[in-house]
């Protein structure tokens, strides 16, 4: 069991590209157990690497490249263990797994292995769901200028209620040796007249995509993304607005500032609208400020023309929570939405988010 975990460490570590840990497990695993002992040890004592700690716990317990040592095997498995448990505790997912494995322990077993297996996924619901864009609610979006058209015969109040879902799905990694990593990501954006006398959804907008995200381990450049896109306000008919687009992003990071860079080409797709591109542009420039608990958001698209827009968002952890946030968001100029991208707003909205 032990070797097991060994070997799961390095599987994981090994995603994220040559590291001192690899390094020194390619020798441990080539029986060099006295470098790779002195390596591991000067991980633990540098970097505090609980990784490392716990291999130096299974040399001393088998006495490989050292002498059996039992007390130093015992202080190493306990610095390891004690460093992962204050590492994720204040994860609240620790207690929802409990809570999820009482349910599942609960239940009467099947003599089928598979179908006991079927089982367990299926009440634990284990899957790799992740948040991608910011999750948010906002009950008070309030719009201080323009003009949105009718719906179905219903005219638009100034106020209304706006969210987001947002979410993605990494279903392989590293196939290329770059430590990339292979997703598929669904948004959807919804600007509900949750206050007119006959409540209606106004404009929603589905984006899914697929994209590959590879780490650039540069000084300032982190990142680079590239996907294939849909968005599209499945309306149908003569208000049907979509396109489909290939795109770039590159991650900028200087001290603890943060910039995106996105690049994006209309692919064969503007039937519906032919003028689409002209008030999106071809590309955004988004700027990321994290101060303590804040973190602070500035978007620009289509930035040196008359047809741009302009984002601000803001959020702040609601009584110290880390999985609960206020979140604040301005904007001002053209494709709000799809169906109003050729129409000038300003919106100013507050409520909170789940997701950053």
């Amino acid at each position: 069991m032990k070797k097991l975990i060994i070997v799961l460490i390095f599987m994981v570590s090994s995603v994220f590209g040559e590291t001192p840990f690899e390094e020194a497990y390619t020798l441990y695993k080539q029986d060099d157990f006295k470098t790779s002992l002195k390596m591991f040890t000067k991980l633990v004592d540098e970097d505090k690497d609980y990784d490392a700690a716990y291999i130096l716990g299974f040399m001393y317990e088998h006495g490989e490249g050292c002498e059996v040592d039992i007390q130093k095997s015992q202080k190493y498995y306990k610095f390891s263990s004690h460093g992962y448990y204050w590492q994720f505790k204040p994860d609240p997912s620790r207690d929802i797994k409990k809570e999820h494995n009482k349910l599942y322990g609960s239940l009467e077993k099947s003599d089928d292995e598979i179908t006991q297996e079927t089982i367990k996924q299926y009440t634990q619901s284990l899957y790799n769901i992740k948040a991608y864009g910011a999750n948010y609610f906002l009950p008070i979006s309030y719009r201080y200028n323009g003009e949105y058209p009718p719906t179905n015969g219903h005219d638009a109040l100034q106020v209304e209620t706006e969210f987001q879902l947002s979410i993605k799905y990494d279903f392989a990694a590293n196939l290329l040796g770059l430590s990339e990593i292979y997703s598929i990501g669904y948004t959807q954006v919804s600007f509900w007249q949750l206050y007119a006398d006959s409540a209606y959804f106004r404009e929603t907008n589905y984006n899914p995509e697929a994209f590959i995200t590879v780490p650039i381990p540069t000084e300032s450049l982190k990142a680079i993304k590239v996907a294939f896109a849909h968005q599209s306000n499945g309306r149908g008919g003569a208000e049907e607005r979509s396109w489909n687009y290939v795109s770039g992003n590159f991650y900028f990071q200087t001290g603890f500032f943060f910039t995106s860079v996105k690049l994006w080409h209309n692919v064969f797709s503007l039937e519906y609208n032919p003028d689409l591109m002209h008030y999106l542009g071809y590309g955004e420039i988004e700027f990321i400020l994290p101060y303590k608990h804040h973190i602070f958001k500035l978007k620009s698209r289509n930035t040196f023309s008359d047809k741009r827009a302009t984002e601000v968002n803001y959020s702040y952890p609601l009584f110290g929570s880390k999985d609960l946030f206020v979140y604040m968001k301005a904007f001002t100029g053209y494709g709000e939405s799809l169906i109003d991208y050729d129409n000038k707003v300003n919106k100013i909205g507050i409520g909170f988010s789940i997701s950053r």
